[in-house]
């Protein structure tokens, strides 16, 4: 059976516990025409727990978090190695948001907390390679929740897609890691919530531009997700 690991990289928003318990079972359900037929594993790596081998699993996906990838944890510098091995054995690894940025800083990139502030709402990214780990896309417009960013790739790198905000929004390292900023496994609702939960934290006028965008566009996370399959699956 195919086992996917999920390495989680912090909790849910306090304030949205209660309906969208964790990110995990958003994933579950961002991927429910397959999951259930999966083997899955959830490690909370923010809380130091991290699996054992890794060579047991097909794939791996690295969450979303409230974290920096620049900060001093213990567990972020034990994440950095655990992404080098799993890169080293080829096993497909998936990173968002947080998960994009670790991929790039574990490698040699670079991330900050970016100058531009906050990048949050329904962002169309425009392709550098058609024929690309996520599809054969032009653009996609897709939830972003976040302030930091990828500012260089690591050697190895190719970039997959950006935008003038989000340069960097998606690149990968040969056919085995796949990074992505956006959120495919968000819904409009939770990041509407997720966004009252941190209004205080972000500015006016892009909170208001965020309301709007959740509010009235189409995002293309379902359409990614055939790909993303795809690209988990590829070597069971």
């Amino acid at each position: 059976m195919f086992k996917l690991c999920i390495l989680q990289a912090g909790p849910i928003n306090k304030d949205l516990v209660q309906d969208y318990p964790s990110y995990d079972k958003m994933f579950s359900s961002f991927l429910n025409k397959k999951i259930q037929f999966w083997n899955l594993d959830v490690y909370n790596i923010y809380e130091n727990i991290f699996p054992e081998n890794l060579t047991i699993y097909n794939a791996f996906i690295i969450t979303g978090s409230a974290y920096g990838v620049y900060k001093n944890h213990s567990w972020i510098k034990e994440l950095f190695e655990v992404i080098k091995k799993i890169v080293h054995l080829k096993t497909p690894l998936l990173g968002i948001c947080f998960g994009h940025q670790a991929i790039a800083q574990a490698l040699g990139g670079h991330v900050i907390k970016s100058s531009k502030g906050w990048g949050i709402g329904i962002k169309e990214i425009t392709t550098k390679k058609y024929n690309c780990l996520l599809g054969n896309f032009n653009k996609l417009s897709l939830i972003f929740f976040h302030q930091d960013q990828v500012v260089k790739l690591p050697d190895n790198a190719e970039l997959i897609a950006g935008n003038s905000f989000c340069n960097i929004s998606s690149f990968s390292i040969g056919d085995s890691a796949l990074a992505l900023q956006a959120h495919p496994e968000f819904n409009k609702d939770f990041s509407l919530k997720l966004l009252h939960a941190r209004k205080s934290s972000i500015e006016p006028a892009t909170y208001l531009e965020a309301i709007n965008e959740l509010e009235t566009l189409e995002h293309d996370g379902k359409l990614i997700t055939p790909n993303i399959i795809n690209f988990l699956e590829q070597k069971f």
